[in-house]
């Protein structure tokens, strides 16, 4: 059976979290049990389904939007916080089984920006904005408006590329990161896909492109004036191509399309894609089998589509190779996935009012940036190192730092803290009805909770009785939790038939949302 085969296995809780948990943020039971209701074909149809653009974000202060103003605002560090706010708020969205949250960041992992870079809030919106109009389209068409999207065109200096001077950060950066890709260097300033000479022409095509001082703040203008209109010939890389310089106001919008043209007519093209979706929603690790088996094909797929990622996506999600035990719990969850999954699986909403909502946004992102996953500023054009740094991957999201700040957000949750209101301390007692069906019996309990919280990576039974005897009842007789949970039922005002099983039930999760394998997705 070939790796890319339909999927013809069982279709129970483990494949069906297993799609939900790499698609979306959504990790609960009850996410998982519509998904199997679904059934695989009709769980990726929905998942795949276009999504109506979300509301902007709005200032809390005035309840009114700012990211069409014509004009820079004053203080924009604190609107530039109100973006992340806004776009974290969509990911903790429940009302919807839907992958473009996740195909957002993929692309702005890719097609990487930095907010503290671009310093414009409004850039950086509509930079989001574009990234998730296009996030489940056509990536041709992705490239050509990320080319000249305002915040990529300041972030890159795109906008200071003139044909007097021209800058190739951009020119590099497309073949290098976003498209193509080096290869391995043949020779000085020869990279096999491309060549120094390549990203040289590739600038001078890009000439004339800049961002609006002032007006709409989604689009930016080309000035043929500053525009390079000679000929622009390509290397062997790319069939010796020859652009022909073109004069005029759509010289620039005439001449991308070609360039873009010529780079996505490469096979590599094709392959560079696929291995970034392969590694955003598989595994990192691809061998000389995957890349002949899975990469390869889903190449040629999204070549025979015009580069529409859809089909793609879909016969990756379909296929026997999505659900391979290997692959089932071998991905480290990034800091966005973990603090997101804990937030919505316990059972979190954000507050109704404005400034409260803000104030628990920003904590969460704060946490986000300690934990190396900095929303909207990842450290590089590059993307966080988690998706391309060899040889670790995601095993760079667990390092000494990040690890007890992971511990303290989930301490957070269960005891309090001064980052968190009060309202965000977890009742345990509601959550350990909602979770278990017997939660007076110790194994039911233990085994409800690691369905919910690790649903990825069994335990063993070695794993469970520890929970039970030395966390739960903390070295005392196993037997005893039915009679401390029998009283709290009896009596649940009683401090003292209240408190015992309290803190049980605290230590238990404690104990849970430590353990590695809840770190696993």
């Amino acid at each position: 059976m070939g790796a890319l085969d339909r999927y013809t296995g069982p279709w129970d809780e483990r494949r069906a979290g297993h799609l939900l948990r790499r698609t979306t943020f959504l990790n609960s039971q009850q996410f998982v049990r519509q998904v199997v209701e679904l059934g695989l074909d009709a769980a990726v149809e929905q998942i795949l389904a276009d999504q109506p653009a979300p509301d902007p974000p709005v200032d809390p202060a005035t309840g009114q939007t700012w990211v069409n103003n014509t004009s820079p605002l004053q203080g924009d560090a604190q609107y530039r916080l109100l973006v992340k706010a806004w776009w974290l708020e969509q990911m903790l969205r429940t009302d919807r089984l839907s992958i473009i949250e996740k195909m957002t960041l993929l692309w702005h992992n890719y097609f990487a920006t930095e907010a503290d870079v671009i310093t414009d809030s409004r850039l950086q919106y509509h930079h989001n904005a574009m990234l998730r109009r296009f996030a489940l389209g056509n990536l041709k068409e992705l490239t050509y408006h990320v080319t000249i999207d305002p915040g990529m065109l300041r972030y890159l200096n795109g906008d200071q590329n003139t044909a007097q001077k021209p800058n190739e950060n951009y020119a590099r950066e497309l073949q290098e990161l976003f498209t193509i890709g080096k290869g391995p260097e043949r020779a000085p300033g020869d990279y096999t896909h491309y060549t120094e000479h390549d990203v040289q022409q590739a600038a001078r095509v890009l000439t004339g492109w800049r961002v609006q001082r002032t007006g709409d703040p989604s689009m930016s203008t080309f000035n043929p004036t500053l525009h390079d209109r000679g000929d622009k010939q390509f290397s062997a890389a790319y069939g010796n191509h020859v652009i022909r310089g073109r004069t005029g106001p759509t010289a620039g919008q005439e001449e991308l399309g070609e360039l873009l043209d010529m780079i996505f007519e490469q096979d590599e093209t094709a392959r560079s894609f696929v291995r970034k979706l392969y590694r955003w929603f598989v595994f990192y690790q691809i061998d000389d089998q995957i890349e002949r088996d899975v990469i390869e094909p889903l190449a040629v797929l999204l070549k025979q589509s015009n580069y529409e990622v859809k089909p793609v996506l879909r016969a990756l999600f379909q296929s026997q190779h999505f659900y391979d035990e290997q692959n089932i719990g071998a991905m480290i969850k990034s800091p966005l996935d973990f603090i997101v999954e804990l937030f919505t699986s316990v059972g979190f909403t954000l507050p109704a009012a404005a400034q409260d909502k803000s104030r628990i946004l920003t904590a969460l992102l704060t946490t986000a940036a300690a934990l190396q996953q900095n929303l909207m500023d990842p450290p590089s054009v590059a993307g966080w190192p988690a998706y391309y740094q060899t040889p670790d991957y995601y095993r760079l999201w667990i390092n000494s730092a990040t690890l007890p700040t992971r511990y303290a957000l989930t301490d957070a949750v269960l005891f309090g803290s001064r980052q968190l209101p009060r309202a965000y301390i977890l009742d345990v007692f509601a959550f350990a009805e909602r979770i278990s069906s017997n939660p007076g019996d110790y194994a039911q309990l233990i085994a409800d909770l690691e369905r919910e919280l690790m649903p990825s990576y069994r335990l063993t039974q070695e794993q469970r009785d520890y929970l039970a005897r030395s966390v739960l009842m903390a070295g005392g007789q196993v037997y005893e939790w039915a009679q401390i949970w029998a009283a709290y039922k009896a009596n649940p005002n009683d401090p003292g038939a209240r408190g015992a099983a309290q803190v049980r039930l605290q230590n238990l999760l404690r104990s849970m949302f430590r353990m590695a394998e809840y770190q696993l997705m």
